[in-house]
């Protein structure tokens, strides 16, 4: 990352350093004194190639040729630009040996060097880059080398073109293959001391993070891989030892910039608890993760120069804003933040020293650039305040451990004496609830001689009365209509209320266990014929057709007659009384699964949701109402539903409005008919 920001400012450098028209140039000596490496960056000339399609044949054109400018810093360094660059220099051999051209980067897409005699003719072409397999390079190391392979005292001039779509910044170098061992070596050590530094804090940092499985730590394992990324792949590192054959992958790189601004911001979201402290703040943070994104969306849809520039203004106001963030909460009293300010300052220094590099302003550091001194610093102190910070999240769960303790042994003491009143509370309601428990066995006793008065005193005079309405003779004496329709309505009321007295006593009898039953193995379709016989006139007279069907087999079942006989009555009962007149009500008897299934079908109005959830209960009353008026006092589903569990059976409804219900009963199937008398 430093590398964009060093490069960002040095073409204005360039611009303000660089004499204009100037187009002398010097010849380079490889002589005597060549025993180290020497820059030649002073010693080029070069042009801009904005169109990206200029050949090598146009370039020596008398004129171009006029167009190349003299180049003043010792580094090569055109920033970030969409342009192709031509490079031009001589060079003089004045000793054998095997001298070599290093171009000092390895982040450039593609290079082409043209080597042309003093005839200026063509002699060789050698083409590499990122952009292209590993084995391109006429000697596999991360750094590029030319062979300078001509005879003594001759002269060669050279064409370089160069095209990157990161950062032009790049050390042209001329020495012995001997020198850049010796470079390569020393720079090969320095940079696994720093790589090694950074993979000692991935794995240490991942480990905690499947130890404590804190997002905090995956946070931050990825924000040191994506910075740990960039730099591997300024050096070549990546590109030379993971996908030497893939090169493609080199054209994503600044997608680390944007994974870099996204796991820095969460990281500091989670680590300074920003949601939590300000919503200004949070959201100011919020941002960079959107920068973030579009950095990488814009690299990804090939867009990388834009998503270049983005990156590094991004990152450098990101840093900042961070810092601002720190010195807020160190101001506050978080004491992790002191840790948090140093690492952001590190980062900022690596930054800022960076941009002095590119501008000239301080000495080019020749094996690590500021920025990997300040990244390394940056995760070294993150990683001081990960840990400060779960020192103080321990320190405060030891203080609530303690005041947690304490609070225990004085609710301990509270309880002991809550336990002492509580005790005496407790016989206190003790015997209250033996004085509230005798009035309602007395209650009990009282309720069941309420409801034998009910059997015995109040059926008899019930019973007289239809007894002396029947006996009238309607027909022969002078009554007028409403007299004739008043003595109907008693003999109704008179009907309802005995049938009403006979449902409450056979719960009565349910409940206390009274009714004994006498189960025996009968054969369901007999019965199911025997209740439709019985309400043939019920049904002729309302004009609906009743159906009775059964599968093919013998469908035998252990009940007691009497009750089950009940069951399908009140079930038939309810299903004319529920039906408009010419419907249907069908009776369908089945076996499968080793039970037997009678259906009750009707086509009324249906139950509703809500209704079926009180469908069974006592004195419920429904929304959908008998089509004729027919009494209904909400007790016989509930004593249909003790029949038929008390028979060791189960009913079910399944009912949709506008379309009709359907009751389901279900019992055990039997083997055999057992014969008994009726």
């Amino acid at each position: 990352m430093t590398t964009y920001f060093k490069y960002y400012l040095g073409f204005l450098s360039i611009i303000l350093l660089s004499p204009l028209n100037v187009f002398s140039q010097t010849t380079i000596l490889l002589d005597g004194d060549s025993t180290e490496l020497r820059d030649i960056g002073k010693q080029m000339q070069y042009l801009e190639d904005t169109s990206l399609k200029l050949s090598i044949e146009e370039i020596i054109d008398n004129n171009l040729e006029t167009s190349f400018k003299a180049y003043t810093q010792e580094t090569i360094n055109f920033s970030s630009t969409a342009s192709a660059y031509w490079l031009k220099f001589r060079i003089t051999k004045t000793i054998p040996g095997d001298f070599y051209l290093n171009v000092g980067s390895a982040f450039i897409d593609s290079i082409s060097l043209y080597e042309f005699d003093k005839t200026n003719q063509l002699i060789s072409t050698r083409h590499t880059g990122d952009d292209l397999p590993f084995n391109t390079r006429e000697i596999e190391v991360g750094n590029y080398l030319f062979a300078l392979d001509f005879d003594v005292n001759s002269t060669r001039t050279f064409y370089l073109r160069v095209k990157s779509d990161q950062p032009l910044f790049f050390p042209l170098r001329v020495g012995t293959l001997p020198n850049f061992l010796d470079y390569e070596h020393d720079l090969d050590f320095l940079q696994g001391i720093y790589f090694g530094f950074m993979l000692l804090i991935f794995l240490y940092n991942l480990f905690l993070y499947f130890s404590t499985r804190e997002r905090i730590y995956l946070y931050y394992i990825a924000y040191v891989f994506s910075i740990t990324w960039f730099m591997a792949s300024v050096f070549g590192y990546f590109f030379e030892y993971f996908w030497p054959n893939t090169p493609f992958i080199n054209q994503i790189v600044v997608v680390s910039s944007g994974l870099t601004m996204i796991t820095a911001t969460l990281f500091t979201q989670k680590f300074l608890n920003t949601k939590e402290s300000g919503s200004t703040m949070h959201k100011g943070s919020m941002v960079f993760l959107v920068i973030g994104i579009l950095v990488c969306a814009l690299v990804l849809l090939g867009f990388k120069i834009e998503g270049l520039k983005l990156s590094q203004g991004g990152l450098l106001i990101m840093a900042s804003y961070f810092l601002i963030l720190g010195i807020r909460f160190k101001l506050k009293g978080y004491r992790p933040a002191k840790y948090y300010l140093l690492a952001w300052g590190a980062l900022i220094i690596g930054i800022c020293f960076a941009i002095l590099e590119s501008l000239n302003l301080t000495f080019v550091m020749t094996y690590l650039n500021a920025m990997q001194i300040g990244s390394a610093l940056e995760v070294l102190l993150l990683s001081f305040a990960l840990g400060d910070r779960i020192n103080m999240y321990k320190k405060q769960k030891e203080d609530a451990q303690l005041e947690a303790l304490l609070a225990a042994k004085e609710n301990e003491r509270l309880i002991q004496e809550q336990n002492i009143i509580l005790e005496k509370k407790v016989k206190e309601r003790t015997a209250e609830v033996a004085i509230r428990n005798e009035e309602l066995v007395n209650l009990n006793k009282e309720k069941d001689m309420l409801v034998n008065i009910v059997a015995h005193d109040l059926r008899t005079p019930l019973s007289h009365i239809r007894l002396l309405l029947q006996l009238i003779d309607i027909t022969s004496l002078d009554l007028t209509k409403d007299q004739e329709s008043y003595l109907t309505e008693i003999d109704n009321s008179a009907d309802r209320l005995s049938q009403m007295i006979g449902r409450i006593l056979n719960i009565h009898a349910l409940e206390t266990n009274r009714v004994k039953l006498k189960n025996q193995i009968l054969d369901l379709v007999e019965l199911v014929k025997y209740v439709v016989r019985c309400f043939r006139l019920t049904a002729e007279d309302k004009e609906i057709k009743m159906i009775t069907t059964s599968q093919p087999g013998s469908h035998f079942v252990e009940v007691d007659k009497n009750y089950m006989i009940q069951v399908l009555e009140n079930l038939v009962s309810n299903a004319i009384k529920f039906s408009e007149r010419g419907s249907e009500v069908i009776l369908h008897v089945k076996s499968h699964d080793a039970r037997t299934y009678v259906v009750v079908e009707d086509q009324g109005p249906g139950i509703s949701k809500e209704d079926q959830k009180k469908l069974f209960g006592r004195f419920q009353k429904l929304s959908a109402q008998p089509t004729e008026g027919e009494a209904s006092i909400g007790l016989g589903l509930s004593i249909v539903k003790k029949y038929i569990e008390s028979m060791d059976g189960e009913i079910n409804c399944e009912s949709e409005l506008g379309i009709g219900t359907k009751f389901i009963i279900s019992f055990d199937s039997k083997d055999h008919l057992e014969k008994v008398e009726s």
